[in-house]
């Protein structure tokens, strides 16, 4: 088993290494092609919201130098040189690939002037599939733009999402699988067909399509009717800015759950919960969703108050390597063992059943997201918070009488403590006030 491990570990780092040409295409450029985000003053609110952004993170990210660390660990350091080129692509053409330290421009990742000296793509779309021309011109999508600090040309990709496909289309360098494919997912879904670009949802204000954003490019530009804003905002709460990141997360999917009204104790009660892609023009999770988590759970509380877990799934995927173990690293990944996510506007659902108690049942379904599992997390030295997504709740009563009850109290069936005293206060207070007048009645009755 070990030694066919190896043979397999050496077959896929070999292949690694006969396509890296493929990260290393990149043509190289001196040090001083690429500015600072620091020097971009004119647009300094875009490089405050460029710099709270995974794209200013693409290169310190925790998360990411785990796995780089523990990818080069594994295939020999081929793999590096892969990864890095599109975590930073301004080091791959300063040949600075697989130092110890990058350049301090390189260290930005994904840097205003790696977006704006962009000059076209190839094909396919992928592997860092762009084409840079480092003259310093900076390229965009207004073809009226003037600078007093630069040269401007307008850029028909910063008008299309293969600009962002290019990167969050990747392919395994060996094999070809596809590892991530948010702009393949986008590209087959219906957002596309009907014209909505990535940049529509995440470079505008609010989760969703936001047009039109008003505003100025720069300190002294012209107002526009519509502006995109350098937030890039996903689904990263933990190294993203947190509040953007949850706001967006709880707006991706809605959830349903059905249940009966009324069942009989002992009876098994069946619970259908059903979550659909609201808000996402890709899959949900989507990127390196070996790591992402997405998953529901289904709480069921009876009378006694205690909480039991009847119903889970989890939406990621999972790889096979070359000899059927998963789940695989994604550098030796050939197949996708299984694939649990929801499409754009599509929906997913599960039945689970539970036994009836001897009183009201609470049924609650809720989804949650991490951008990876916890011991990751733990391994890369981050905290990665858990963000819920959505929830729904039900309660199944024992007969109409019950249901009626609770309908005309709420509160006393769910367990709520302040509603219960509350009710039974008042109720005390009808039965004072009935002997009240009970006793003035027979005190007439008996005087007269």
């Amino acid at each position: 088993m070990r030694a066919s491990r190896f043979v397999a570990a050496t077959l896929v780092v070999g292949a690694i290494a006969l396509t890296a040409g493929v990260a290393l295409a990149l043509p190289p450029a001196p040090i001083e092609a690429f500015e600072s985000a620091q020097a971009c003053g004119c647009h300094a609110e875009f490089v405050e919201q460029w710099s709270t952004s995974m794209h200013a993170q693409a290169v310190t990210d925790p998360l990411y130098q785990y796995k780089l660390r523990k990818g080069n660990e594994q295939t020999g350091g081929t793999i590096g040189p892969f990864c890095e080129t599109c975590h930073s692509p301004a080091a791959a053409m300063f040949g600075e690939l697989g130092q110890d330290e990058y350049s301090p421009v390189a260290m930005e990742g994904v840097t205003c002037d790696v977006c704006h000296q962009v000059t076209g793509h190839t094909e396919p779309i992928g592997n860092t599939s762009l084409v840079w021309t480092p003259d310093g011109v900076k390229r965009g999508p207004h073809d009226d733009a003037v600078s007093p600090a630069h040269a401007t040309a307008y850029s028909e990709i910063h008008t299309s999402a293969e600009i962002c496909g290019s990167c969050h289309d990747v392919r395994h360098p060996g094999n070809d699988l596809l590892l991530e494919g948010t702009y393949t997912e986008w590209k087959n879904g219906p957002y596309a067909a009907e014209g909505i670009l990535c940049q529509d949802c995440h470079m505008t204000p609010g989760p969703g399509v936001t047009k039109p954003n008003p505003g100025r490019s720069a300190a002294g530009a012209p107002e526009r009717e519509h502006i995109y804003i350098m937030t890039f905002v996903g689904g990263n709460a933990g190294l993203g800015d947190p509040i953007l990141a949850e706001e967006r997360l709880r707006a991706a999917a809605a959830i349903e759950l059905t249940a009966p009204k009324v069942t009989e104790p002992g009876q098994r009660v069946p619970v259908t919960v059903r979550i659909t892609n609201v808000g996402a023009g890709h899959y949900l999770p989507t990127g390196l969703t070996d790591v992402r988590r997405m998953w529901l759970e289904l709480i069921a509380v009876g009378p006694d108050g205690q909480a039991i877990e009847i119903g889970r799934r989890e939406f990621h995927t999972v790889f096979h390597d070359a000899e059927g173990n998963s789940p695989a690293e994604i550098w030796f990944a050939v197949g996708v063992e299984s694939d649990d996510r929801i499409p754009p506007r599509e929906s997913v659902e599960n039945t689970w059943d539970v036994t009836m108690p001897e009183g009201p049942l609470e049924l609650k379904a809720t989804l949650y997201y991490r951008s990876a599992p916890e011991e990751m997390a733990k391994a890369a030295g981050v905290e990665i918070p858990t963000t819920t997504m959505t929830e729904a709740a039900a309660t199944v009563f024992t007969s109409d009488t019950e249901a009626a009850v609770s309908e005309s109290a709420p509160g006393i069936a769910r367990g709520d403590d302040n509603t219960t005293l509350l009710v039974t206060a008042v109720l005390a207070a009808v039965v004072l006030l009935a002997a009240i007048g009970a006793g003035l009645v027979w005190k007439f009755r008996n005087t007269s």
